[in-house]
C-alpha cells in the first residue's frame, strides 16, 4: 500500500547540521593520529624497501651474477616546482666476476689494500652495472621526499655514502658518509625530515638522542648489516627505549 507522501519523512536542515557537526568533530579528533600513522607507515615501507634492496644485491653475490656489490646511499636537496626538497635515494650496484678477477690480478692495482678505493662512489664506470642508470632487474634504486639519515654535509648538499660486499667477507667495506675514520658502517638510520630536524639524531652507541627542545624522533629505523650481509630491520620504540625488531 502506498504510504501518503504527508507521513513521509526525512531530515529536517536541523538536523542535518547536526549530524554534519558530529562528523566534523570526529574527523577532527581523528586526523592527528590518521596523520601520525600515514608518516609512520611511510617511514617504514622505504626502510623496508631499503632491507630489500640490500638482500636483493647480496643474494646476486652468491649466485654468481656479481663478485662485489654496492648499496650507494645519496642525500641532498634538491628544488621542486619552486620549492626545496631533501631527497633519500639508494642505489645497488654490481661488479662482475671477470672485472675483479682483473683487478686482483693487476699488480699496479691497489684494490687489495685500499677499501673505500674499492667502494668507489666516484667513478661512474666503476661498475658493470647501476641501478641508477642500467635497465637491469638485478640492480635498482629507490627514492623519497623528505626522509633522511645520519649524513652531514656542507651547503645544500647532504652527503653521500657506500657500503660494499663480496662472497668472501675480507672485501666488505665502506666509502664516503658510511665509513667512519675509513670502517664500514654497520647501520643505516632512516628518519623523518622536517624544517626543525634536517637530520637523524643518533649517538656514536646507536641510540637518538633529543633535541634542544627535548623531544626524541618519532618515526625512526634502522636497516643494519654484518659484513656477511646478513640484515636486520629495527624501530626505534620511544616507550621502551629501546630497539625492535620489524
Amino acid at each position: 500500500m502506498r504510504v501518503p507522501d504527508e507521513k513521509t519523512k526525512g531530515f529536517n536542515i536541523l538536523e542535518l547540521i547536526v549530524v554534519l557537526l558530529i562528523i566534523g568533530i570526529v574527523s577532527a579528533l581523528g586526523y592527528p593520529e590518521i596523520t601520525k600513522w600515514r608518516k609512520d607507515r611511510e617511514v617504514k615501507s622505504f626502510a623496508i624497501a631499503t632491507k630489500t634492496l640490500i638482500e636483493g644485491i647480496v643474494a646476486q653475490v652468491q649466485r654468481g651474477q656479481y663478485a662485489f656489490v654496492q648499496v650507494r646511499v645519496d642525500e641532498e636537496q634538491v628544488d621542486v616546482e619552486g620549492s626545496t626538497d631533501r631527497v633519500l635515494t639508494i642505489t645497488s650496484k654490481g661488479m662482475k666476476p671477470e672485472t675483479l678477477t682483473n683487478f686482483l690480478n693487476d699488480p699496479a692495482s691497489a684494490w687489495r689494500t685500499n677499501a673505500a678505493g674499492r667502494c668507489d662512489i666516484e667513478d661512474p664506470d666503476y661498475w658493470d652495472a647501476d641501478g641508477g642508470t642500467d635497465d637491469f632487474i638485478e640492480v635498482r634504486s629507490i627514492e623519497a621526499t623528505n626522509l633522511g639519515t645520519t649524513f652531514r654535509g656542507s651547503g645544500d648538499t647532504a652527503g653521500t655514502g657506500a657500503i660494499c660486499f663480496g662472497k668472501n667477507d675480507q672485501w666488505f667495506s665502506g666509502a664516503g658518509q658510511l665509513a667512519t675514520g675509513g670502517v664500514p658502517d654497520s647501520a643505516l638510520f632512516i628518519c623523518e625530515i622536517s624544517d626543525s630536524r634536517n637530520i637523524c639524531q643518533v649517538d656514536a652507541a646507536g641510540n637518538p638522542f633529543t633535541t634542544e627542545e627535548g623531544t626524541e624522533h618519532k618515526y625512526l629505523y634502522s636497516v643494519e648489516w654484518s659484513r656477511f650481509g646478513n640484515i636486520v630491520l629495527e624501530r626505534w620504540n620511544r616507550n621502551a627505549a629501546g630497539w625492535v625488531n620489524q
